[in-house]
């Protein structure tokens, strides 16, 4: 049996992608009908700033890449399962979860299912950690926004659980995650967390994402906020013109080096089993 390609720190930072170009599909799916869907998905990024739409895109590109009928698909972490909901609804002939461990999450994916009748979708009480009611290689493709660095104290049990549940070929997907490696961008992430006392989180390191990789045979990393992390500041004030400006630059920076890339704040991660 062939080894699988390791994510190594070199590796991922050789596989960073610049992933505007993912909004576009590939060549199984109609490029129209796939931003259609990509732009369906945005409600559930509605309440983060503008200049981290371009993530989101980039991200639900990826959602959306291949056609998901007749696929099983898995959110962990859903929280209140907007994202969740309008997976299901994009992709009416997929059967979708969300999973998270309070009892009290998954009021969107509720609400769709008994009210709007889509039946589609459905919510699962418990630990993202312990799937011990998914069969294993029974799933197409898991995801999580702004998850992974909630799960950071057992990467080992994320790439075991996750992998083990996938098929041949399924995606484990990770959107808006924080990037630890620039200094500044940390420890200003730093001090909020302490400040608010949020145990869970933390920032991520390329290396982390090595250790996930070791089950997965791609990974490719999306970075994104290297000079717009600032501009969150400005929130509603700062235009779409000036966001797309400052994106624009940040992109180029990060194709010219992956050095700098590897110091932006954010960003979105693939794997492929």
């Amino acid at each position: 049996m062939a080894q699988p390609t390791l994510c190594a720190v070199n590796t991922a930072l050789a596989k960073f992608s610049y992933a505007r170009a993912a909004s576009q599909g590939n060549g199984s799916e109609d490029s129209s009908a796939h931003a259609e869907r990509v732009q369906r998905l945005l409600t559930a990024c509605a309440h983060y700033p503008k200049s981290d739409r371009p993530l989101f895109l980039a991200g639900y590109g990826e959602l959306c890449r291949i056609d998901l009928t007749g696929k099983k698909i898995l959110e962990v972490c859903c929280g209140y399962g907007e994202l969740t909901r309008q997976m299901a609804r994009v992709f009416p002939g997929a059967d979708v979860i969300g999973m998270d461990r309070y009892p009290e999450a998954g009021g969107a994916i509720v609400e769709a299912r008994e009210k709007a009748g889509l039946k589609n979708v459905r919510y699962h009480w418990g630990d993202v950690l312990q799937l011990t009611q998914i069969a294993d290689a029974s799933l197409d493709l898991i995801f999580g926004q702004a998850t992974l660095h909630h799960l950071a104290h057992d990467l080992a049990t994320v790439r075991q659980e996750f992998s083990r549940v996938l098929k041949p070929g399924g995606r484990l997907i990770f959107i808006f995650e924080p990037l630890g490696h620039n200094p500044v961008w940390a420890m200003i992430r730093a001090y909020r967390i302490a400040r608010a006392a949020l145990c869970d989180e933390s920032n991520i390191v390329l290396s982390q994402l090595n250790e996930i990789g070791l089950s997965f045979s791609q990974c490719e990393v999306q970075a994104f906020n290297l000079l717009g992390y600032p501009f969150k500041a400005l929130g509603r004030f700062a235009g779409e013109p000036l966001m797309n400006v400052i994106d624009r630059l940040d992109t180029t920076l990060m194709q010219r080096s992956s050095r700098l890339a590897a110091l932006a704040a954010n960003f979105n991660v693939v794997f492929t089993k």
